[in-house]
């Protein structure tokens, strides 16, 4: 029927126009990412012509059944010319197989590709970095078709089972004054035949940092590769670097054809909604007969009064739920005079994906401002029901007369504003309306969303909007986001920041982000239920950035008296 099938794509399009898995569906993972990861530490103060500036990126080999296909260094920022030493490309399981290193110095040659999706901090440091981001990123279904396309293997052979991902971290440092580019297996090797020369200048690097950015959580049977058991901070030998650590792997499934959506609705939890069905039933069913719908849900009965006008015609039929606040599947069961009806409803768990506690070290050299993304909208909807009215023809006769009646229901975005935060000291408006403010402060979103009633819908039929969520520009609008919640009766703004000291409701905008670039935050506003479908909004603001805030900060010295 074309209703229900319109109502099943109402009830999940905000699922599937976000295009954010992490928040509506299941990751988005293709691969299973065998990565595990230690605790970087300081790199000391370093030298002239000895140091590290938070540089690096990926050697990814692929493999197909053990043996190399392709391989190809990732960074997030270019590398090339600057680079004048490093290695002839090869990997872990060639050293490990024999192979010796062969130094290239003095040439342009070196080459990396520099993501258009940044990828996280792989070599913490101080800083720190986060092995779950790193594994989430190298089993994205988009990373993951991004490196299909880059080496001409379809995306269906390349996830099919025979190919596996060998990723190695790679540090870009400067070494006697010269810039190189080295695996974890490389400096090791490297180290060896310098007699140590590398571990006595780099050894916080070359030795801790980055051999302990990744290694296997478990062991790899085929490519004979065993997973780390030692330390997980401190130096580490070269022996046990060569053999165990600055490694991880991706492998992959085959890919089962999917199965089609069988659910009726899909929901979040603790969420009011509104459940619609249709109904048909031989033959006319008139107020008179009192007729009365029992619905079975979740161990909850709801009963409602009906009346259908028979034969072909559609009678709607909803009902107001609160979903549980645990994800469950599940079925409700309507039954009565004449009909019985089965709905299959999912409910989910809306998680954020928190952004990490931005740092001083955090950097992103190659950083393009993407296009704000459209969520998609639908700020009306449409719905109707059969009625009845007695016509009398005469003393004691008439008949029931039928007629259709049309509701509406519509969101209306009242207000909508990003802002710097309140604790934000130097931001300014500009004659043109802009705002401007220094990089590294936070901020912070109101939105007033005003779901309107059409003639003769009662409250009971509609809900507000309860829920919506933030994405941002300097993670390519992928990967984190915040969750907004209702901050009094009108007003959405974000939940409160577990890194905030003041437990404000506010996201942090990073150091390194670029002056005279828009900061643009896109907000979806949903979970408006109607017996229509749902209502939603996508919404986009920005702020101007110009300097940082570590200019507004100083130490003041004074003269203290003996």
């Amino acid at each position: 029927m074309k209703k229900a099938i319109k109502r099943r794509l109402l009830a999940g399009l905000l699922a599937a126009a976000l295009s954010l898995p992490l928040l509506f569906l299941p990751a988005g993972a293709v691969g299973d990412g065998n990565i595990d990861g230690g605790n970087g530490g300081g790199m000391g103060a370093g030298s002239k012509q000895n140091y590290w500036n938070n540089e690096d990126g990926v050697r990814i080999t692929i493999l197909k059944n053990g043996q190399k296909v392709y391989s190809m260094d990732w960074s997030n920022q270019p590398e090339a010319p600057s680079v004048k030493c490093f290695f002839a490309p090869r990997n872990k399981l060639d050293y490990l197989h024999g192979a010796s290193l062969r130094l290239i110095s003095g040439d342009n040659s070196y080459r990396s590709t520099v993501v258009s999706h940044k990828m996280p901090t792989i070599i913490g440091g101080a800083g720190g970095s986060s092995i779950d981001a790193i594994r989430r990123y190298f089993t994205d279904k988009d990373r993951i078709q991004a490196i299909s396309n880059g080496v001409g293997i379809p995306y269906g052979d390349l996830t099919g089972g025979e190919y596996k991902l060998l990723l190695e971290p790679v540090a870009y440092f400067t070494y006697k004054g010269v810039k190189w580019a080295m695996t974890a297996t490389e400096a090791a090797m490297y180290d060896a035949q310098v007699d140590g020369q590398l571990r006595a200048w780099m050894k916080s690097l070359t030795h801790q940092n980055l051999p302990l950015s990744m290694f296997l959580e478990r062991n790899d049977t085929e490519l004979h590769l065993e997973a780390w058991t030692g330390s997980k901070n401190g130096k580490q030998s070269n022996a046990n670097i060569i053999h165990y650590l600055g490694m991880g792997v991706v492998s992959f499934t085959p890919q089962l054809p999917p199965v089609q959506d069988t659910y009726d609705y899909e929901f979040r939890t603790d969420t009011d909604v509104i459940i619609a069905f249709t109904i048909t039933t031989d033959d006319a069913i008139t107020p008179d007969v009192h007729a009365r719908l029992t619905i079975d849900i979740d161990g909850q009965t709801i009963q409602r009064t009906f009346i259908s006008p028979g034969g072909e015609e559609e009678q709607l039929i909803w009902f107001r739920w609160h979903t549980p606040s645990e994800p469950k599947e599940l079925e409700a069961y309507a039954h009565g005079h004449q009909v019985g009806v089965t709905l299959k409803i999912k409910v989910s768990d809306l998680e954020e994906q928190t952004p990490p506690d931005p740092t001083f070290f955090d950097r992103n050299n190659g950083f393009t401002l993407q296009e704000t993304p459209d969520y998609g909208s639908n700020l009306s909807t449409t719905w109707g029901e059969w009625k009845a009215r007695w016509k009398k023809t005469g003393p004691g006769r008439g008949y029931w007369e039928w007629y259709y009646v049309n509701y509406e229901a519509a969101l209306d975005i009242h207000s909508f504003e990003l802002t710097p935060d309140a604790n934000c000291p130097t931001a300014y408006r500009l004659a043109n309306g802009r705002t401007t403010m220094k990089s590294g402060y936070a901020v912070e979103v109101s939105v007033e969303p005003l779901v309107k009633r059409g003639y003769l819908v009662s409250e009971y039929d509609v809900t507000e909007i309860q829920n919506g969520v933030a994405t941002f520009p300097e993670f390519g609008y992928e990967e984190y986001d915040r969750l907004l919640e209702r901050v009094d009766s009108r007003h959405l703004g974000f939940k409160k920041n577990p890194f905030s000291y003041y437990g404000s409701r506010i996201h942090y905008t990073p150091l390194w982000y670029p002056d005279n670039v828009d900061y643009p935050v896109a907000v979806c506003v949903f979970d408006a239920w109607t017996p229509g479908g749902q209502l939603y909004a996508t919404l986009s603001d920005s702020v101007d950035i110009f300097d940082a805030c570590l200019n507004d900060w100083y130490i003041h010295e004074t003269d203290e008296e003996d």
